[in-house]
């Protein structure tokens, strides 16, 4: 059979690896984490607060040199609070911190919610907030803001972990805009749409006739440089399995996740085939739009483009 996938731009692009299996084992053990601790209980900033004050967040080295980075709702300065250092290699981007620490300390206070929290997770370190655990392993590893600079701008993206909307740097929360397992989709024009996820960008698709600003915690994300789109296959019956073909318009750009870990592989630069089985995934990013898809097992296969629903 032949799709034709609705969206149309193409772009020169840089090719960026990520490790998806570490982040989707780290994201599973966030959200379990998550849930068991019952995060919600404590409140996006570490303790029940009815009033937006200011709140005091201390990050201490306990091993080797680990990078940090987090997201915070406004007031975002550093401090010198329990004999913490204000270092010039650490940084503040709007509401973002990005640092280092090891053997010494690094406070910031802030108001409003904590976002996001990451770090170098090969390494130790103890954050508190208010005096107390921070439970940043539970948190989302980014926060990622899309503002319209120009006319109504479409976008999708996907991520190999949780996303959700949320109102960071005054953005709206916009019921047109879609969230699911896959990816993410809406539009701004002059406003704000931000989200918080774990593990790390894939892919971002934008109407190239609109413009758009995208900040990972404050930073640049560089979404020219990524994959237009990520697709993921996958069958939901255990003891079924399905063969896929894709032909896209512009290049297959990686393999992100090979479920069977065999036989799947790039034909050519823009085919790639595989198979699926069981409650195992293939996902793999691309340039352009889809020209042809085929399948031995139509009545098995699913599959997504970011976070839209194809087959």
């Amino acid at each position: 059979m032949n799709l034709k996938n609705s969206f149309s731009k193409t772009k020169n692009s840089q090719t960026t690896n990520h490790s998806f299996e570490e982040s989707v084992d780290v994201s599973r053990r966030r959200f379990l984490a998550t849930n068991a601790a019952g995060i919600v209980g404590f409140g996006a900033v570490g303790r029940a607060t009815a009033t937006p004050d200011e709140h005091t967040l201390v990050i201490n080295g306990t091993g080797s040199p680990t990078t940090y980075s987090f997201t915070v709702g406004d007031n975002l300065k550093k401090s010198t609070v329990d004999g913490a250092t204000i270092d010039d290699d650490d940084t503040i981007v709007e509401q973002s911190a990005h640092g280092t620490v090891y053997g010494g300390r690094d406070a910031y206070t802030f108001t409003g919610p904590l976002y996001s929290f990451k770090f170098d997770d090969s390494n130790t370190i103890d954050v508190t907030l208010d005096g107390e655990a921070a439970h940043v392993g539970q948190r989302p590893n980014h926060t990622l803001v899309i503002e319209g600079t120009g006319p109504n701008t479409g976008y999708s993206f996907a991520t190999n972990g949780l996303i959700k909307k949320n109102d960071a740097h005054g953005a709206s929360k916009n019921p047109l805009d879609k969230v699911n397992a896959y990816g993410a989709a809406g539009a701004v024009d002059s406003g704000k749409d931000a989200y918080t996820i774990d593990g790390e960008l894939q892919a971002f698709e934008f109407d190239q006739n609109g413009a758009l600003e995208v900040t990972i915690d404050g930073k640049s994300a560089h979404v020219g440089q990524l994959p237009d789109r990520a697709m993921t296959l996958f069958t939901e019956r255990e003891h079924q399995d399905a063969e896929y073909e894709v032909t896209v318009s512009g290049s297959i750009r990686e393999m992100v996740w090979e479920g069977q870990g065999r036989g799947n592989r790039p034909v050519e630069e823009k085919t790639i085939a595989g198979w699926v089985w069981g409650a195992s995934y293939d996902k793999f990013t691309f340039d352009g739009e889809v020209v042809s898809f085929d399948t031995n097992n139509p009545d098995v296969l699913e599959a997504y483009i970011n976070d839209e629903k194809i087959y």
